[in-house]
């Protein structure tokens, strides 16, 4: 049991190796040893999860079909035949836990219940001993040296408690989210192993490699194409591989403000800033991942006939009048707020009209209804095509960070630029233009990165 898997990961593993077993050596006795790793409490015992895999999971589901099982509780063995008669499909339900992170309260959820008090960080040697790690390596890629990653960051509310950490890699450590999420980062930690699974094996004898997969183990050396290294792509590849999303969930409309202006709630009260960068592509994708389920919850409390004014028209103002603020000499960013304001009107428009026939039954209500709902098509198509014309969005030449601009302003950076050199240079004058001397000062040696 790793130490990245909660009880729902772990059972659906262990029934997949299960069915395997016995799709390709049937009748064959089969053997199951399962170690665990980490998954302590407070008292330095097994939590909830790994007790449930160990004596529920394992031995009141799969024992039947098993002849002999050794855990680090027990080992007991089949006293009648092992069953071949395998359920197709595994259906875990927990209806005394909820594993979901409540993205309605956006509350601190840490794994550790009972932290432990202590005030520095833990050594390393003792995260790698809580992890059963023979050696300090990062749990991704198997590589060193190696840093301290905390699951839950101190500033959202995580612990010093060794329960609390993780090793990881400088890479990998810096792509690691920083939400309030215990289990969150825990299953990018999940996600990123499949992802990097190749790097596990860099360095290693061709020998070793030859030996490991004579005796059955599946190496991958290759890693899975990557479409863009710049952030807006490395969100959206997160988004699709680890969060399930499809193009319905990225297409625009009348939800995507709505969206925009819960992500930007959920980025200030569940996220946080590490190494002094804003923003991380796998905090982002989790963002919108709690964002969208929250936008879902709200269209379900209201219904699609609320007669309020529509969140996503107000959110879309706020969003335009916030964009305008950041370039406040563009005459564009000022048309997107008109066309923004007009699209809200005529959704005012159209929920006042829905209100007189409700109430007066006036039939010719009904002809200006449908005039009314036109004009707020055409005004929110208006609103799309404006932000896809005026605003542009592409990647730092220099730092790799998002940066934007509207219509013919200078490019500027989303967030604040880190500290590196090459990232200053890659800024404007304090009258807004681009420093080409800076640029070409730049060019002209390697940039410095200070920590």
């Amino acid at each position: 049991m790793r130490i990245e898997e909660d009880f729902a990961k772990c059972a659906t593993r262990l029934f997949s190796i299960l069915k395997k077993a016995a799709a390709t050596s049937p009748g064959t006795p089969r053997h199951l040893y399962l170690d665990v790793q980490g998954h302590r409490n407070a008292a330095g015992g097994y939590d909830a999860d790994a007790l449930e895999i160990i004596r529920e999971f394992l031995l009141g589901f799969l024992g039947p079909y098993l002849t002999e099982i050794s855990t680090p509780l027990y080992h007991v063995r089949n006293p009648e035949q092992q069953r071949e008669d395998l359920p197709d499909v595994l259906d875990v339900r927990d209806p005394d836990r909820e594993h979901d992170y409540d993205h309605r309260g956006l509350r601190v959820r840490n794994r550790d219940g009972n932290p432990h008090p202590r005030r520095s960080r833990p050594p390393v040697r003792a995260i790698a001993d809580y992890l059963g790690l023979d050696e300090p390596i990062c749990l991704i890629c198997w590589q060193a040296p190696v840093e301290r990653a905390h699951v839950v960051p101190e500033s959202l509310g995580g612990s010093h408690d060794v329960r609390n950490f993780a090793l990881l890699c400088q890479r990998h450590h810096r792509e690691a989210p920083d939400v309030a999420d215990a289990e969150a980062f825990w299953s990018w930690v999940d996600y990123a192993c499949e992802r990097d699974g190749h790097m596990k094996w860099e360095g290693v004898e061709p020998e070793v490699l030859a030996r490991a997969e004579r005796v059955g183990l599946r190496i991958d050396t290759s890693a899975p194409v990557r479409k863009s290294l710049h952030h807006f792509d490395r969100v959206r590849e997160e988004l699709v591989r680890h969060y399930g999303w499809c193009p319905e969930d990225f297409a625009g409309g009348d939800h995507w403000g709505a969206l925009m202006a819960e992500f930007h709630t959920v980025m200030d009260a569940a996220t946080g800033t590490h190494f002094n960068v804003p923003k991380k592509a796998s905090t982002e994708a989790w963002a919108f991942e709690m964002a969208r389920k929250r936008v879902k919850d709200t269209t379900a409390e209201h219904g699609a006939d609320d007669d309020r004014p529509a969140a996503s028209s107000l959110a879309s103002v706020d969003l335009a009048q916030r964009t305008a603020r950041r370039s406040p000499g563009s005459g564009a960013a000022q048309s997107l707020v008109e066309a923004a304001r007009r699209a809200e009107v005529a959704a005012e428009a159209a929920a006042l009209v829905r209100g007189l026939i409700g109430s007066a039954g006036v039939s010719s209500a009904e002809e200006v209804l449908r005039g009314v709902q036109e004009e707020v098509a055409d005004r929110t198509a208006q609103v799309e095509r404006l932000i896809d014309e005026l605003m542009d969005h592409a990647a730092c030449r220099h730092c790799g960070h998002a940066i934007a601009r509207i219509g013919d302003a200078s490019w500027r950076h989303a967030a604040a630029a880190p500290m590196s050199r090459g990232c200053r240079a890659a800024s404007f004058d304090r009258d807004g233009t681009w420093d080409d001397s800076l640029d070409r000062a730049w060019k002209a040696g390697p940039p410095k990165t200070h920590r």
